[in-house]
């Protein structure tokens, strides 16, 4: 593989499925790569979905446990009964008199006579929980589908609704399944806390890009919270027009605001006046913050205080509020 091409994606994803797998499994995948010359990061990750078809036997003095190893590795399960230990002993006998071994280094490969499935077609990846998860979310945009299993960053969200093709998770359509057992008692609760945040967005006329700029100011994630503030939304002023660190455009914004009329100045003064130095007074004196894509503030008595009080503690890692 060309170093300067890999995709950091699949390359993750193969190396989670990787870990994921025994020893045993782990020579299995190289013994597999090596005789089908895998090349691809695609090509490797869809060898792992096809084990099935490569057999790698590294002790030929036990027909039995040959005979065992193949069927198990070939049909997924073999009966613990010894009483069959005859029939897989001669299963053994003729799988290395078939002539069909290839001598590895690994050990002996045999290959079935079955084309590999594409389970990975190089752009969205099959569902894969590697780790422990309380949500199964299939996402599907245009037939297209990528699975996740949440909690999940939002990086790894946004990047599979990139690789679906769509702009935003709102143009998908989305599927939950509560298919962690532990979990599974809380799906009633969840479905609620879902549908009460569901409603809060449908009922109200939410400005989400200040909605989201507020999430970020608070730094709340469960639903409940995310709901005080949609309550108390109206409380924040949000400036969207500001860049980060602009403290000369937050001290002409309350200058020039017409609801701000006691911090006007008179015109002979606007060139002398210290924009810079009033903005930066007045982020303090309001609490506010720059945040991806403006500045926020809370302009009501106590500021963010009052705000923050009233939002449940998010300091565990799982609230029944959210993820």
């Amino acid at each position: 593989m060309n170093a300067q091409t890999v995709n950091l994606d699949e390359l993750n994803f193969l190396a989670r499925r990787l870990d994921s797998f025994t020893e045993e499994e782990i020579e299995q995948f190289f013994a597999a790569t090596e005789h089908e010359n895998a090349q691809s990061l695609k090509d490797m990750i869809n060898l792992t979905y096809n084990l099935d078809k490569f057999t790698l036997i590294k002790n030929v003095g036990d027909m039995t446990k040959v005979g065992r190893d193949y069927t198990l590795n070939t049909e997924g399960c073999v009966p613990a009964d010894s009483r069959y230990d005859a029939k897989y002993a001669e299963i053994g006998r003729k799988l290395l008199a078939s002539g069909r071994g290839v001598f590895t280094e690994r050990g002996l490969l045999f290959v079935e006579d079955k084309p590999i499935e594409e389970v990975y077609d190089g752009k969205t990846f099959p569902g894969f929980a590697y780790q422990s998860f309380i949500v199964n979310v299939d996402v599907e945009y245009k037939g297209r589908y990528e699975s996740l299993f949440l909690p999940e960053s939002q990086l790894a969200i946004d990047k599979a609704v990139r690789r679906l093709g769509a702009e935003s998770i709102d143009d998908c359509d989305l599927s939950s399944e509560y298919g962690n057992p532990n979990f599974s008692r809380f799906s009633v609760r969840f479905e609620e806390i879902l549908n009460a945040l569901a409603y809060e967005l449908n009922t109200y006329d939410i400005d989400t890009e200040k909605l989201d700029a507020a999430m970020e100011m608070t730094d709340v994630k469960s639903s409940k919270n995310i709901i005080t503030l949609i309550d108390h939304l109206d409380e924040f002023e949000w400036l969207n027009d500001i860049s980060y660190g602009d403290y000369e455009g937050v001290g002409r914004f309350f200058v020039e605001s017409d609801y701000y009329d006691e911090y006007e100045i008179s015109d002979e003064l606007c060139d002398f006046f210290d924009y810079a130095g009033f903005g930066a007074h007045m982020a303090e004196e309001k609490g506010g913050q720059f945040v991806s894509g403006g500045f926020i503030f809370c302009d009501v008595e106590d500021g963010l205080d009052s705000i923050m009080d009233k939002l449940e503690d998010e300091s565990s890692s799982m609230t029944m509020g959210g993820m």
